[in-house]
């Protein structure tokens, strides 16, 4: 027992040092062990002397100590216990006696068990050695059997000690509880005001304790035992135990209950599977100890009461051994519906009772009033248990909902890419996850990349194509089963939006490619046209005026007609090859570069002034010299002819990869539906022929911006289209 007493020496004195994790010796346990070695500095202070002497004394032990002395303070509870049984039973076959209640029997039987399981798990955890303490309760049970017997069969010695420690023995009862519930799992206290709870739970259980130490008066366990030392004149302490003792469990373990839902909440990893497991047994502990109440003081009452009691200890053993078991959330989330539906059933059901009349409670009216509450409870239970999981629970949420959500992003997705980012979104708001991201030959992501993320890979056509990357929503979490198994579905969705959004990247990059040789074969055929066949021609038109004009002075005149045919049709033969010449690319490119060619469209424009703000764009693709000039001459135009603009500015950016070119204006903007004419898709589709886009976007202060942004490499896309 001096082990229980050294945790207790723990427990008060934690506000003056801060513990850390020994993982020397954890266990399979995992967090919660502690040691000297480990500890923080320390302020010089007569507690950091009492917990430094503790800390060498445990560690003098060792935990292998320490599990034998849990081991012999839970044997000495369960036999403590089973001589209560004993000795009970012999003096009903006696006297006349009042009963051993079932519940004080687990709280000193059951509980310490727990307690033992606990610390050969986690020897240093105060939790443990809590649970194991309360097999104080055994002794107080035997003892109070032993002064029975003495008082009413034979004397016995040392029974003043014995009825005297029957006065306060069930003490544990008002400190177990909130205790507990604030330390719980690793044995510490966090924050200032749970501190400050414990403390005053401690403070209020003692002097409860100590009350009932002085005052005089029958024990609880028998009437004709009395207080050996009480003092009549401290008969009013009476009040303080009471006062103390409804502190405690009225308004300390509520409190405490609230400061176990906050830390929950911002709990993670094993922490919080352990807590949430927690939780399921305070609630099945909440409705025992209610039923309870409504049965009274009977044979089902006492039943359930021994529920109660039998609850927590079953719900720490469980958290301690089983804690990686991902159905407590599924369990928690039921619990906190379940309770939600009783207190709905109890509350309507009383209403309606006592407004109605209190005398059909047990009649058939009253019941079927009774069934109607049940039943309407039930109806919105479904509502209720949304509700629950989207506070708490918001991958079981997603579990049901983000089908519905990667069906929409696929049918209401104009492309694949969209598609995939509607997926990626929807992953991450459902499952409300810091960061989901899909990385592949086409990479989209949401949210900020934390150090770790989960990775699955994603397969499409039964070749990888990317992998899903998602970060768990705490540090150190993990997925459940059935998130895993919805997360590989999202990832083999997103992989085929992958491989259908690579393969109209593909044909975009292929369709770039073959304007930009259409481009450069234009150029060179315009090239050899100017520079070649349109010289020759106008050469023999000139051969075949001159052999017309000596034909004529000859006196052939019907052969210088001929030859003058002739000419005229060569002649007619250049202008074509003219027009060919500049229809397959503008002249102005070839004969004064695009520089000098964007600078023309805004000089000579009249009223509407015209500024040029151009990069070193050096040698170009024809195709998108051919794209930027007529994607800039029509933004001119619509300029001129429908913004009533007093200025144009062009602004040329180019960084060796991609070529930027924003028209802008001052003029009355785009309307706030402008239906895309002739002008605006040719633009676009001249942009999307190399593999660039078009955006038409209001400038600051009034007008219109045209931006092109296109790829100006000799082989556009490789990569690049994808990322525009």
């Amino acid at each position: 027992m001096e082990s229980s007493k050294s945790s207790w020496i723990d427990m008060v004195t934690d506000s003056a040092a801060g513990l850390v994790p020994d993982n020397r010796d954890t266990g399979p346990g995992g967090p919660g062990n502690f040691s000297r070695a480990a500890t923080l500095p320390r302020r010089a202070c007569h507690d950091d002397h009492v917990k430094a002497a503790v800390h060498r004394f445990a560690d003098r032990i060792g935990d292998r100590g320490l599990r034998r002395a849990a081991l012999v303070g839970g044997i000495v509870a369960v036999a403590c216990v089973a001589g209560t049984l004993v000795l009970h039973w012999e003096l009903t076959r006696r006297v006349d006696v009042d009963p051993v209640y079932a519940s004080d029997l687990v709280l000193g039987s059951v509980w310490p068990v727990a307690g033992v399981v606990v610390v050969y798990q986690q020897p240093r955890n105060r939790c443990g050695w809590l649970l194991v303490g309360t097999g104080l309760m055994s002794v107080y049970l035997l003892l109070g059997q032993y002064s029975v017997w003495s008082a009413k069969v034979t004397p016995l010695p040392g029974s003043a000690v014995a009825d005297w420690i029957s006065m306060f023995g069930f003490g544990v009862y008002f400190i177990v509880l909130p205790l507990l519930t604030l330390i719980f799992p690793d044995g510490r206290v966090r924050s200032r005001p749970e501190k400050a709870l414990a403390v005053s739970a401690l403070t209020a259980a003692g002097g409860a304790i100590c009350a009932r130490m002085v005052v005089p008066g029958p024990a609880d366990v028998d009437g004709s035992i009395r207080n050996p030392i009480g003092i009549d004149a401290l008969e009013p302490l009476n009040y303080v135990t009471l006062v103390s003792s409804f502190y405690c469990l009225a308004v300390a373990t509520p409190l405490a209950v609230i400061a176990l839902v906050v830390r929950t909440r911002r709990a993670v990893g094993v922490q919080r599977a352990q807590l949430q497991w927690f939780m399921v047994g305070g609630i099945v502990m909440a409705c025992a100890l209610i039923g309870a109440l409504l049965l009274r003081d009977n044979a089902l009452g006492n039943a359930a009461f021994v529920v109660a009691l039998l609850s927590l200890p079953v719900a720490v053993v469980l958290a301690t051994l089983r804690y990686r078991l991902l159905d407590a959330e599924f369990a928690l989330s039921r619990s906190i519906v379940l309770v939600l539906v009783v207190a709905v059933v109890a509350t309507s059901g009383g209403l309606v009772l006592w407004q109605i009349d209190p005398d059909i409670a047990g009649s058939r009216a009253g019941i079927a009033l009774v069934v109607v509450c049940v039943l309407s409870a039930f109806a919105v239970r479904a509502v209720l248990q949304r509700v629950i999981d989207d506070l708490w629970f918001p991958q079981l949420r997603g579990t049901r909902t983000l089908a519905p959500r990667i069906s929409e992003a696929v049918s209401l997705s104009t492309e694949p890419r969209a598609a995939l980012a509607d997926l990626i979104s929807a992953l991450r708001s459902e499952l409300r996850m810091p960061y989901v991201a899909f990385d592949g030959a086409i990479r989209t992501e949401v949210g900020h990349r934390p150090e770790r993320v989960v990775t699955i890979e994603a397969i499409a056509m039964g070749r990888r194509v990317g992998q899903l990357e998602v970060a768990p929503r705490r540090a150190g979490d993990g997925f459940s089963d059935a998130e895993r198994t919805l997360l590989e579905q999202a990832a083999a969705h997103g992989a085929m939006m992958a491989y259908a959004a690579s393969l109209v990247a593909e044909t975009e990059d292929s369709r770039a490619r073959i304007v930009a040789a259409r481009e450069e074969e234009r150029r060179r055929l315009r090239n050899d046209l100017h520079d070649g066949v349109g010289p020759s021609l106008a050469g023999i038109a000139l051969q075949m005026d001159a052999l017309a004009h000596t034909l004529r002075r000859s006196g052939d005149i019907e052969y210088a007609e001929n030859a003058d045919s002739i000419r005229d049709r060569v002649r007619e033969t250049v202008a074509q090859v003219r027009a060919v010449s500049h229809g397959l690319r503008p002249p102005v490119l070839d004969q004064l570069g695009l520089a000098e060619a964007l600078r023309q469209l805004v000089d000579g424009l009249g009223m509407v002034e015209g500024v040029v703000q151009l990069d070193d764009m050096g040698e170009l693709p024809a195709a998108a010299e051919v794209a930027t000039y007529s994607i800039a001459a029509e933004a001119v135009t619509n300029v001129v002819h429908h913004s009533a603009a007093s200025r144009v500015r062009i602004d040329v950016e180019c960084d060796g990869q991609y070529l930027e070119l924003r028209v802008s204006d001052n003029g009355r903007g785009l309307p706030g539906r402008p239906r895309p004419g002739v002008g605006l898709t040719s633009m676009r589709q001249r942009a999307a022929e190399v593999g660039g886009r078009v955006e038409h976007l209001a400038a600051q202060g009034g007008g219109t911006v045209v931006r092109l942004v296109l790829p100006v490499t000799s082989l556009p896309g490789q990569g690049k289209v994808a990322s525009l």
